[in-house]
């Protein structure tokens, strides 16, 4: 069904923000299909394309106080729709990335998972600690040095030494068995 409304986008958004949904209304027939060619373009399928500028229109609703220039709705619809696309994309690329990752490696048994962590366990604490923050808390080396108050060339140096001296505790191990 085609409303017909020449109000301005300015005071149909100010209508919007008052509670007037049949505004709000006519916002999104005058812009979805600006907002679902936007989505299409950037995701090139219909169906995602579909879902995303549905979801920009009720995120526009739900967030239409916080527009501050209410003439620009129709800008500020397509930031929401091109936010939410790259959202999508990046949450594609992620599983993507770890569903390969997890392809690509090679099935750790129980007792190489022992070995490692028997040798963590043997660095010293300065060494075994940064170690642990960089591979396992996902910590950068600035991050490292300012939580134990070391310089950042000086967590790099540790993580270093503690890779060194894993490497030769987990291959002096091998060798030994």
């Amino acid at each position: 069904m085609l409303i017909v409304d020449d109000r301005s986008d300015e005071i149909l958004v100010v209508a919007s923000c008052q509670g007037d949904k049949s505004a709000y209304a006519i916002l999104v027939e005058r812009h979805y299909r600006h907002v679902f060619a936007m989505c299409l373009g950037i995701l090139a399928d219909v169906h995602d394309a579909e879902d995303i500028a549905q979801d920009a229109m009720l995120k526009g609703l739900l967030k239409i106080a916080e527009l501050r220039e209410s003439e620009q709705f129709g800008q500020w619809v397509l930031r929401i729709a091109a936010n939410l696309c790259i959202d999508l994309l990046r949450r594609r690329k992620r599983v993507k990335l770890a569903t390969a990752e997890h392809l690509a490696q090679p099935r750790q048994t129980a007792n190489e998972n022992h070995d490692v962590h028997w040798a963590i366990r043997r660095l010293p604490k300065e060494l075994r600690i940064p170690l642990v923050m960089y591979y396992f808390d996902n910590k950068n080396a600035k991050t490292i040095g300012e939580r134990l108050n070391i310089s950042h060339s000086g967590a790099c140096q540790r993580i270093r030494t503690a890779r060194q001296q894993l490497h030769e505790l987990l291959t002096g191990r091998l060798q030994d068995e």
